[in-house]
This record gives structure tokens, sequence and C-alpha cells, in this order.
């Protein structure tokens, strides 16, 4: 033994926001939650781990729609990651047809209810005969004056300040460019009697954004190629330990072949292994040892650093290689975040958040899904459970990750279950709003002045139990 840091191992859990000044403009509609990974532009900064339980097409398309991006597994082949990929960029605009609508009867109370559980920003509203007299949006209701109790008719955006197409023939090319010409956001297509038909929306023509993760191992230059001719936005090292001669190598060559797109290299947990990634061409750099939900390699090896502990040794890294160079290396933090809570914490300082077992839960993850019976359904309505698996586990065996042979094999990881969550998309919603409310809290209007200006406390396990759960009452 050289020496015992002085470091006491923290997670995000310890840490508590202090409120800063919000001026007026500084609520929940004005924050931008977008972040810039070496010119890659995110609307989220969220990213779905590369495991096989929980990123293939589904997860990467529906993040990626979301304004994420999903990374796929190392250990998909090169030919299945680029079918992928090529797949999720040639996704083409389809109109909506029969969109979720609410009666113009009902209150606006059951439309927030809609809202959140589909994860909407907007819904049409229709009378008893399906025809469409306005459109509810989250944002329009924010600034009326309409209470939640109020019939949604008073709190909607009327008709004539709407997009609306009275031709049910349209073609989505026709639609495209009135999205485009128009600079809308949604387009409304009602038939010759006013009665709502189907709606197209703009986000949809966005290009869709994915990832790929390779080894260092044969055969990384040949699935690197094929990916990128296939339209992957970002390149991501994948290993438990990049702090090697094999990571510094990859990253080299790669540079070396002048790709456009950014590499992304990990994982490490010390500031002399990110200033090591950076100094060897890095372009972002992933951090994370022992600390993921399935991850067992502090347990069988005592190898691994508190994630929060290791984000902040990564963070001042990243922002002394700045002070001497010039070049910003953005910091994605890989494991240990469990919790909007967590997620707050570390965006303080990461510039992004890449996570499996948040997003293994979902009905999009690539796991199979299981009855209350443990029997695997397709039947979205019997989904009880997910399956789950860490990449280091005798399921996935993913030997070039841990630097193991077949031979010398040990699990890192563990296989298991967790409770299924639904869709996506409104979790996403809704999470993503309890992140802008920190900021708000704040007095920031962008992560980054979220990472320049954020003030956090580290809090005793007594006062956590005080601050983050209810207390002295029963729980309905």
């Amino acid at each position: 033994m050289v020496k015992i840091t002085p470091n006491i191992g923290r997670t995000f859990g310890e840490f508590s926001l202090m409120p800063g000044f919000t001026k007026k403009d500084c609520v929940l509609r004005n924050i931008d939650l977008s972040t810039d990974l070496a010119g890659l532009k995110l609307k989220i900064p969220l990213m779905s781990a590369a495991m096989t339980s929980v990123t293939e097409y589904e997860m990467a398309l529906v993040l990626g729609k979301e304004g994420g991006i999903g990374i796929l597994p190392t250990r998909l082949s090169a030919d299945s990651q680029a079918e992928i990929v090529k797949k999720i960029k040639t996704h083409e605009m389809a109109f909506v047809e029969e969109p979720l609508s609410i009666r113009s009867d009902q209150t606006v109370e059951i439309a927030m209810r809609l809202v959140g559980r589909r994860g909407h920003s907007a819904i049409p509203v229709v009378d008893k005969n399906n025809i469409f007299v306005g459109m509810f949006a989250l944002q329009h209701y924010w600034d009326s004056e309409a209470s939640i109790h109020d019939i949604v008719t008073k709190a909607m955006i009327l008709p004539k300040d709407l997009p609306i197409v009275d031709d049910p023939d349209i073609e989505i090319g026709a639609a495209k460019k009135l999205l485009e010409k128009k600079e809308i956001d949604r387009l409304v297509v009602v038939d010759k009697k006013g009665r709502l038909e189907k709606m197209a929306f703009g986000k949809d023509m966005e290009k869709i954004k994915v990832g790929v993760a390779i080894s260092t191992h044969k055969g990384w230059e040949d699935k690197v190629k094929k990916t990128l001719d296939a339209g992957a936005d970002l390149v991501v090292i994948d290993t438990s330990d990049a702090y090697n001669e094999f990571a510094k190598e990859v990253l080299l060559k790669y540079k070396s072949m002048k790709f456009k797109a950014p590499v992304c290299a990990g994982n490490v947990v010390t500031y002399e292994a990110a200033e090591f990634l950076m100094e060897n061409g890095a372009d972002m750099v992933k951090v994370g040892m022992s600390s993921g939900s399935i991850c067992i390699t502090q347990r069988e090896k005592a190898t691994g650093r508190a994630p929060m502990t290791a984000l902040v040794e990564v963070g001042r890294a990243r922002d002394d290689y700045f002070k001497k160079t010039g070049k910003y290396v953005s910091v994605i933090i890989d494991g240990g975040i469990s919790s909007t809570a967590d997620m707050i914490i570390a965006l303080t300082i990461a510039d992004a958040i890449m996570m499996g077992g948040y997003f293994n839960k979902f009905y999009e993850a690539a796991a199979e899904k299981l009855d209350y019976k443990g029997k695997e359904t397709r039947i979205e309505a019997e989904m009880y459970e997910v399956a789950t698996w860490g990449e280091g586990s005798h399921r996935a065996r993913n030997l070039d990750r841990y630097e193991q042979s077949r031979k010398t094999f040990f699990a890192e990881g563990v296989e298991g279950t967790v409770n299924y969550g639904g869709r996506i998309k409104p979790a996403l919603k809704t999470d993503m709003m309890k992140i802008k409310g920190a900021l708000s809290n704040t007095g920031c209007m962008n992560l980054k002045e979220f990472r320049d200006e954020a003030v956090i406390e580290i809090i005793s396990p007594f006062s956590s139990q005080i601050i983050t759960n209810p207390h002295n009452m029963k729980k309905q």
C-alpha cells in the first residue's frame, strides 16, 4: 500500500442542493436542459447504458426521439449495430392516426392526468361528435388564469390560433413542408366537417441520434467503420477500467482515422485516469466503477469508488485540463443514479448522465418482460417485472469489457428483475420537469449555468431522513 486517500467516498444522496436567487423569467417553461457533448447536441442530458438488457432498437429510437441518446452494446456484432443505426436514421415521420383527445366538457384536471400518463405536451380537444374545438397545451395552461377545476375549454388554444388542414388525404410529405414553412411544432388534420382525423409533429422530422459501444479488443475498427458509415453519432470505448494502454491505443488509432464522430472513453474514477484519457484524445470521459445497481466488482475485487467522489475528481480534472489546453472534455456519469434527486446532484458537475437501471424497467428496454408469475409475456397489460442483468454477469459474460477470458471468468455483475415501469415517455417528461424545477430553485436557466453556480451541501444520515422522507405521519 502506497497511501490511504483522505477522501471519504460519497454518493449523490448525501448531498442537498442549496436554493439561489430566482428571477422572474427563470420558470420551468424557459429552462433549457440541452447539453453539448463535444459538438454532439442533445435536448436532454440522458444516455441509455450500453447494456444488452437495456439498449437495442426500441430504447435507442424512443430515447432519441425525446432528445437523449441510446448507446448500442458492444456485445452486438458490427453488422447488428450498423443495422440498428441505419434503421433509426431512416425512421420515417408518420401521421399519428386517431390521436389521444379530451372531450370539451371535461376538466383541466383530467387533461393534466392524460398528459402526465402519456407524456404528451399537448392534446386536442373535441366535442361529442369529434369536432376539433381547440388544443390543450401545458405551456399555454401555465400562462393562463384557468384553474385545475375549470372546463378544459377555458385553458385551451383556439382553432384560429392553430395550424389546421381540412384535408384528410394530405400526404406526409406535404405535412412536412407545412411544418417547416410555418415553423410550427404540430399540425392538426380535420375533415371537411371539422372532425379530428390525425396529427403530425415537428419533432418527428428531427434526426434521431444514436451511439455505439466498442471494446478495446480485435475487431473494433471494423465495428467503427460499419456503424459510422450507417450514421452513428457517437463512439463509446466501453471498458470497466479505461486507465490502461489498450484504451490509449484505441483512442490514438481512432483519432488517426479522422472520423468526425466524437469518441467517449471510460470508465474511470480518478483524476489521473481522467487526465490520461483527455491527454490521449478523448472528447468525453465516462465515470463510474462499482456503483451500478447490478455491479459486484467492489464485492469481488474491492475495486471501485463511490460515484459522487469519483465525479468530483474527474470534474476537477476536466476543469484543470480546460484551463491548461482550452479544450473542454465532457464528463458523463455512469452508475449509482436511482432517482431524479440523484440526477440533479450529478448534473452540478456532469455534462450528461448514463443510466442502465433507470431505463431497464420500461417497456422499451431490450430485456424480456414477465408477468406476475415470472413467465415471459408480450401483452403490455400483463407486464409486472422486467429482466435485468449486468454485462459482467454469468448471463451476459461481456469478457472484453472486464478484460477476462473464458478460462478466467468470474462474475462481476448479477442477474434479476426490476418492477415494470410502463412506457418511457411519460416518466421522462415528469423527471425532466423535476430537474427544471431544481434549476429554477437555483436561479439557473440552463445546465452550464447550473454547473457553474450550483451549491451543494453534505447532509448527515439523520438529516437525510428528515429532509428526504415524509415523517411524523401515516402515509396514505
